[in-house]
């Protein structure tokens, strides 16, 4: 997001000239009494200068390091994330600001050597002192500044700043897949940006864009998210206990939010690599009071599919656009429609197909300390998918039809340690196509509703508890639910730079109503309603040389409603980071866990069960500009049945396929790279070409096994899947 400082055109007068106005700015201003805490093992005295990004809602999104060394100023761009502001306004208005902070540490007085009494320097100093430098209003930091990533903004949930993409390979710069490099985010098949979160099927991950539910945040193929980057602000993953505001979900929710309207002068960009090409663009009217944005991406993915998988055929398209504008005083109406579309064919047939569309129009009334928003949501999904057979599509299911949904959205701060967070939405989907495996259901119409509520307390400096509950109703195929769900998350700071991370929530779902995976239909378990128990226990440590560490133990158990079917998954994460405003930045991320399901009373290990994930991501600022990275990412194989005609599948057997073999596929790792050159510009004009490269070392996956009387049983493997991309992409 880009917010610019600027004077406000107010109107030509009679006489001689124009009369100038500028508009009423307000500069954040601190509401805590917040100290930086000295770092653990350290020495001396230190100053720190910090540009802090202070968004519209008071809290510090982003830090970036000016001047400091370690580990101080690792130290304080964490302790200032905590600071609290109210937020700068325009015309009253609350909007980001960046301003100038200081962070001087002194060494407490136990580690110096003590004067004499009554000697200069004998009394006690305090540890840490910030004073801020508040510029008016101005810009927040372009894309190209990445800024220290920000705690997460729920205790149980990983957040990232749209900077961050650029020092992921293989995530071509993309906002929303950078998520992919976190724990517990494993690939049905790598390249295929479909993922099973802590062990929850695809069809139990929620994705979000600005609180909007679609079918896939990602397109198929080489998997570019299908919202236009520069209108994304920031991604959330919340991979076990979600805000209260996102329900329907058993499992993962993937949150996008977008940026705000622009409010002083346009802004573009443009990208073309060799699989696909976008523009947007964003320009104010009105002297800022109303904003316009549009944006699209057109993917021409078979140039290079036909090289590789020359099988397939794969098609993408998306748009977005955007009308908004203040109507009197703070209210602001704003009208946004965004749609996708992607289609696989294998063989020349249809083997996965989603379409979506979605038009909210919403009304914003800003308030002290809050906000109201109402809104409607009309929406369209078609959504196909089959199984792949050596001969093309076999078995399949179609789900095709409108919905309408209203919404309403409340949050307020109570008092300065009190935040009120509080909804509905009431809807209805209409299914004119609702098949499954040769089973057509008659044309329905499903009913839904839903409220929550939660709050946001610090009853201490150092705790953050977040209680909330949620409670949907809803008539889906004839039957009618009733689903409470409590939530409860927390952060307290149990030492300097370290704090403890704790989560439990109940989620529930209605029955399966889009389709997510190429190659993989629903099974009992997923059309069924179902309810969903997650508690995870974490560390969080901030470490020297600008260095973030994460454990985290999670449980998990799905159980289905009306089917004697359930999925338990547990494992250990962990995360280290090291900071992306150093030279050389980086990521590990690895993941211990175990998925087993159990249907008719008997359970075995899932077949997507992976026993280890490991991610590797370094980056490194090669200075004038240049930048180069790789990302090393292992998964352990997973599970898969081969049909046989004998109980041990060996060869030269011939019959009916009568029996089945599960064994666990070989593992599979790949790397990436990507190798980029920034060119800048006056104006905040900017031009980077990219070199990137996702499976550099043309590694075919292993995906299943098959069985011939001549050979028994034998591996089969996905091409490799290899996306080379060249590409430019500019800006002002």
């Amino acid at each position: 997001m880009k917010v610019w400082a600027g004077a406000l055109f107010l109107g030509i007068v009679l006489g001689t000239g124009a009369v100038f106005a500028a508009p009423a700015l307000v500069p954040p201003r601190r509401l805590d009494a917040r100290t930086v805490p000295y770092p653990a093992g350290a020495h001396g005295d230190a100053s720190v200068e910090l540009t802090l990004v202070v968004g519209a809602d008071g809290e510090v999104r982003d830090v970036r390091i000016v001047r400091g060394e370690p580990p101080f100023a690792a130290a304080a761009a964490l302790g200032v994330e905590e600071f609290r502001f109210a937020p700068a306004t325009r015309d009253e208005l609350p909007i980001a600001a960046r301003i100038s902070a200081v962070v001087e540490f002194r060494e407490p007085a136990a580690e110096r050597i003590a004067p004499a009494a009554g000697a200069p320097g004998s009394e006690k100093p305090a540890p840490t002192r910030t004073s801020l430098t508040t510029a008016p209003p101005g810009p927040e930091p372009a894309p190209s500044e990445v800024v220290v990533p920000g705690r997460a903004r729920e205790p149980d949930g990983s957040h990232f700043a749209p900077g961050d993409a650029r020092f992921i390979p293989g995530a071509f710069g993309d906002p929303i897949r950078v998520i992919e490099a976190l724990p517990g985010m494993a690939p049905w098949v790598s390249g295929l940006p479909y993922y099973f979160v802590r062990g929850s099927t695809p069809e139990n991950v929620g994705y979000f864009i600005d609180g909007i539910p679609v079918p896939l945040l990602f397109h198929v193929g080489a998997g570019p998210s299908v919202i236009a980057p520069p209108l994304v602000d920031s991604v959330d993953l919340y991979a076990g206990s979600p805000p209260a505001r996102y329900g329907r979900y058993a499992g993962a929710v993937i949150a996008g939010e977008i940026t705000p309207p622009v409010t002083d002068r346009p802004r573009a960009e443009f990208a073309a690599r060799v699989f696909d090409a976008r523009a947007f663009g964003e320009t104010p009217y009105d002297g800022g009071r109303g904003s316009v944005t549009a944006g699209a991406r057109v993917g021409y993915t078979n140039l290079v599919i036909a090289l590789v998988a020359p099988k397939y055929r794969v098609n993408y398209w998306d748009y977005q656009t955007r009308v908004s504008h203040r109507t009197w005083g703070k209210d602001t109406l704003s009208l946004f429609a965004f749609g996708a579309r992607d289609e696989l064919d294998y063989l020349g047939q249809k083997t996965f197909h989603v379409e979506f569309h979605r038009v909210d129009l919403r009304y914003d009334h800003p308030f002290a300390g809050g906000n109201v928003r109402a809104g409607v949501t009309l929406g369209s999904d078609d959504t196909f998918t089959a199984l792949q057979t050596p001969t093309g599509a076999g078995t399949s299911a179609e789900l095709r039809g409108p919905s309408v949904r209203a919404h309403l959205d409340v949050e307020q701060a109570l008092t300065a340690t009190v935040r009120l967070r509080a909804g509905a939405d009431a809807g209805v989907k209409r299914f004119d196509v609702d098949s499954f495996a040769g089973t057509v259901e008659r044309p329905h119409s499903d009913f839904e509703s839903g409220a929550y509520a939660d709050m946001v307390l610090r009853p201490l400096e150092r705790v953050e508890l977040v209680p909330g509950v949620r409670l949907d109703a809803y008539r889906t195929r004839g039957s009618d639910v009733l689903a409470p769900q409590p939530r409860l998350a927390a952060r307290v700071l149990v030492a300097p730079h370290v704090s403890w991370l704790s989560s439990v929530a109940v989620l529930h779902q209605e029955p399966t109503e889009e389709i997510f995976v190429p190659e993989k239909l629903p099974d009992p378990i997923d059309e069924a309603s179902r309810d969903g128990f997650h508690v995870s226990e974490g560390v969080e440590v901030a470490l020297p040389f600008s260095l973030h560490s994460r454990v985290t133990g999670y449980a998990s158990k799905l159980v289905a409603r009306g089917v004697s079917g359930s999925e338990r998954a547990e494992g250990l994460e962990f995360f280290v980071q090291r900071s992306f405003v150093e030279k050389v930045s980086g990521l590990v991320s690895y993941t211990l866990g175990r998925s087993d399901t159990e249907l008719s009373h008997e359970r075995f290990e899932s077949r997507w069960d992976r026993t280890h994930l490991l991610t590797v991501a370094l980056s490194s600022d090669l200075g004038a500009g240049w930048r180069l990275g790789g990302r090393f990412f292992f998964e352990s194989g997973r599970l898969a049945q081969v049909s046989c005609p004998t109980p041990d599948c060996a060869p030269g057997e011939r019959g009916p396929a009568e029996f089945g073999l599960t064994r666990r596929l070989p593992p599979f790792y790949r790397v990436d790279a990507r190798l980029e050159r920034r060119l800048t510009f006056a104006h905040d004009r900017w031009l980077t070409f990219t070199w990137e490269v996702f499976n550099a070392l043309v590694k075919p996956e292993p995906i299943g096994y098959d069985y011939s009387a001549s050979s028994g049983v034998t591996l089969r493997k996905q091409g490799a899947l290899i996306f080379p991309s060249f590409g430019i992409e500019g800006g002002l």
